[in-house]
């Protein structure tokens, strides 16, 4: 295991909260779906993406930087871009009620929860001290 300082740690932390919020949007989103009363939908699809966006760059900024020394960390992050990728089917399909539906449904929000519970098998013990 990597020697992390507070500062890094408290980092990690944000990190796997951020990860967290982004899998409850994602069972917000998709419940919007079916559950008319759930109205925000594209709102909190359009802030996962952002989400994404902040994952991306703290992958690069810091995570790469922290975990220099641990390979399987860094092939972990990098493995994010899998996830990026299918994100990125819906792109010119927003419009499109059925075809958002199965793209978040089939390809996102499985992708990310299973690169989610990759990444933490690596990251859990450092928000676990």
């Amino acid at each position: 295991m990597v020697k992390l300082s507070h500062e890094q740690l408290a980092v990690i932390q944000q990190y796997v909260a951020l990860l967290e919020t982004i899998e409850e949007g994602f069972a917000y989103v998709c419940e919007s779906f079916t559950n008319y009363e759930r109205t925000q939908g594209d709102v909190v699809l359009a802030d996962i993406f952002m989400a994404f966006g902040q994952i991306d760059e703290t992958n690069r900024s810091s995570l790469a930087r922290f975990f220099a020394d641990d390979r399987a960390v860094l092939e972990e992050i990098a493995r994010f871009s899998a996830v990026a990728d299918e994100a990125w089917k819906l792109d010119g399909k927003l419009h499109d009620p059925n075809a958002k539906q199965q793209i978040v449904e089939k390809h996102v929000a499985p992708a990310f929860e299973a690169w989610k519970v990759s990444v933490m098998q690596h990251l859990r013990p450092y928000v676990e001290q």
